[in-house]
């Protein structure tokens, strides 16, 4: 069969990585933590973990498959001493603790964190942080209290257009700069941001941010800071490495221009069948996971040629405003060496694309998905 020189380049690209990694992965130690031992070990200290695509089969990712990603260390705090201080350009200043929150209305929704680097691992030339493929991102139902519940009894004044977040992890040394994130007024004030207590129906684990976390739906990962100490209200986007140097990424219309990342892009992976899969001719499903941050899924498109054909695939299952959404395909395969391809497209009018533009820091990667198989 023949393939497009795009779908080939798609293909080879992600085949070349995962020749790589599996090379890699030959020579890492296991999970440095209990209950994490099928995670991909990208960096033991600070620790970050990534899922395999093959374990991500569950609407709901389990802790055990969940991806970790640490920017520093934090001791775990016991649930019993944490607050948090909410502070700045507020009229009540104060500090909550655990059984404050608890006070307040809660709720449980669903939502996808995806790593702002995810897939860092195919740019090229290589870009600078961890070598991310495609399975820093996980599905959980947070239960929680809204974040503007929380400001209300701050009472943020109206100069206060941004809100920062602060956790415990602590810098290694004096010099590194504390991490520190800021999303816009409107994002905090969203009904679904939140200030998250449990984990799929458990208490917030130490490495998933507890005792409490900021969930920031729709947002790149680090939006949604662990371990919460300060919540701070500020008039402007806060100025810190993290918002200026880091998660950061060209402007489309003039790569001179840095801005700090917000929404995630839109995406989808193919957990089945897997690279390099044999399968047998006939009837098979193709499926997996797409998500779109502020856009809403409007549409998934599988080809089997190497793109030169697409086909609509079907939304299936429970999903919620900000989750991942099962896809799936029919597919009558014929015997021969294949090429499987996922592309999503959004509300926003974004379609997964074919290339990425390379960024020094490997963000932004939603390149179609591809994987090679034989059927016999």
């Amino acid at each position: 069969m023949t393939t497009t020189r795009r779908g080939f380049l798609i293909a080879s690209g992600a085949a070349i990585a995962l020749l790589r990694a599996t090379g890699a992965r030959a020579q890492q130690p296991s999970a440095p933590v209990p209950g994490k031992d099928r995670l991909i070990v990208r960096s033991p200290r600070p620790i970050n973990l990534e899922a395999r695509l093959g374990d991500l089969t569950a609407y709901h990712t389990p802790d055990e498959a969940f991806f970790v990603r640490n920017n520093y260390d934090a001791a775990p705090i016991a649930p019993a001493q944490w607050s948090v201080k909410i502070e700045g350009e507020v009229d009540n200043p104060l500090v909550l603790r655990l059984d404050d929150l608890q006070k307040l209305s809660m709720f449980t929704q669903d939502v996808t964190l995806e790593c702002a680097g995810n897939g860092r691992s195919f740019h090229k030339p290589r870009a600078s942080g961890i070598q991310w493929e495609n399975g820093a991102v996980g599905n959980a139902a947070w239960k929680g209290v809204r974040l503007a519940d929380v400001l209300s009894l701050a009472r943020p004044r109206p100069t206060g257009r941004h809100v920062a977040f602060d956790g415990l992890d602590k810098p290694p040394t004096p010099q590194a700069p504390d991490f520190i994130r800021s999303v816009p007024i409107w994002k905090a004030l969203e009904p679904q941001t939140m200030i998250a207590l449990e984990m799929n129906g458990k208490p917030l684990p130490h490495l998933h941010g507890g005792p409490a976390r900021a969930i920031v739906p729709g947002f790149v990962g680090s939006a949604s800071v662990k371990w919460l100490e300060r919540i701070i209200v500020l008039a402007d986007e806060f100025d810190g490495f993290y918002m200026k140097s880091n998660y950061t990424a060209p402007r489309a219309d003039n790569e001179k221009e840095i801005y700090s990342l917000q929404s995630l892009e839109v995406k989808s992976v193919i957990v089945s069948p897997a690279e390099g899969a044999k399968l047998r001719a006939g009837r098979t499903t193709v499926w997996g996971w797409a998500w779109s941050g502020e856009g809403e899924l409007t549409g998934i498109d599988v080809s089997t040629d190497g793109g030169q054909s697409w086909s609509p695939g079907t939304f299936t299952g429970r999903w919620g405003r900000y989750s991942w959404r099962k896809w799936e395909a029919e597919w009558d395969a014929k015997p021969g060496a294949h090429t499987v391809m996922a592309r999503a497209s959004d509300s926003l009018g974004r379609i997964q694309p074919t290339s990425r533009a390379f960024n020094r820091l490997g963000y932004r990667w939603n390149v179609i998905h591809a994987v090679k198989v034989d059927v016999a």
